[in-house]
């Protein structure tokens, strides 16, 4: 029985592309990277990483794991033309958050595709603790176990449909925008009384609301405290219009969902869009009065 390859290329070497390239590279496979902004890879290469000159020398491992910004990105970096000159069996593992159209479309382009998003920021790829949601081609699903077992903590499967794993993850993102706005409000409301924000966020994690989100996220906004960011306000009202198209493209009303784009969209236009999207909960403080911290 032949061997699986230790070989793998990884694309897209932003804090969560380094982070996951980096758990490869500590499981002991042979990984070759490739970013479009120049010196992104210096960290991995220290490391024993492959810097690649061009996309294609990521490919030419044969199977690539990706975590580019959106689907544009993708679409960017995989071409029909990169995708024709791919080694047979080739196959691309996308950690990106795309739409469920997209995924389809990648999908259907050439080569064997699977979509695999994750929940969790930088420090959970880290720390081992970040989960992975799987859906796709079957056999590219059993030959990149090993290799996503290394990524994450935990490896979810949603089936054969490419767009099933998007969808989830999509979902999971609306989640977290909610709580990110009920966490400003119910902040907002307990400094305007002059209560200690951080004791309640102390409080609600050692009881109603344990976990990363409320706890990580509390802290945040109780501080004010948005750099470095996990993940961008930008990124968050990306990840938001994902939600509000695909709940158009399914029939489904999301009450909240305009609201919370208005949220975000002032976020980004008045507060920062390059800071942690915990951030936004300065356009609720600032619509209520002030910034009280």
């Amino acid at each position: 029985m032949t061997e699986p390859s230790r070989r793998v290329g990884f694309i897209g070497l932003g804090r969560m592309g380094t982070a996951l390239a980096g758990r490869l590279l500590d499981a002991g496979y042979d990984v070759t990277v490739w970013s479009r902004s120049a010196g992104k890879a210096d960290e991995l290469a220290v490391r024993g990483a492959t810097v690649g000159e061009t996309p294609e020398d990521a490919i030419a491992t044969g199977t690539v794991f990706s975590m580019l910004s959106d689907e544009a990105a993708v679409r960017q970096v995989f071409t029909a033309e990169r995708m024709r000159s791919a080694p047979e069996g080739f196959a691309h593992v996308n950690h990106a958050t795309i739409s469920p159209e997209a995924a389809r479309e990648f999908a259907a382009r050439g080569g064997r595709y699977l979509s695999a998003p994750v929940v969790g920021r930088p420090e959970a790829v880290v720390a081992g603790n970040l989960t992975v949601l799987v859906s796709g081609d079957a056999d590219v699903r059993a030959e990149t176990a090993p290799m996503l077992a290394a990524i994450g903590r935990r490896v979810w499967e949603f089936g054969d449909a490419a767009d099933a794993a998007p969808t989830a993850k999509i979902s999971v993102n609306y989640l977290i925008i909610h709580a990110l706005q009920a966490l400003s409000e119910s902040i907002t409301l307990l400094q305007h009384a002059g209560l200690d924000a951080g004791r309640f966020v102390d409080m609600i994690n050692d009881s109603v609301f344990p976990g990363a989100v409320y706890r990580g996220y509390g802290d945040a906004i109780a501080a004010g405290a948005y750099t470095p960011p996990g993940f961008t306000a930008a990124l968050g009202l990306k990840d938001l219009k994902l939600a509000l198209d695909t709940a158009g493209e399914l029939g489904v009303e999301l009450l909240s969902g305009p609201v919370l784009q208005d949220v975000f969209a002032t976020a980004v236009d008045q507060v920062g869009a390059d800071l942690d999207w915990a951030s936004i909960a300065e356009v609720t403080r600032r619509r209520s009065g002030g910034e009280l911290r």
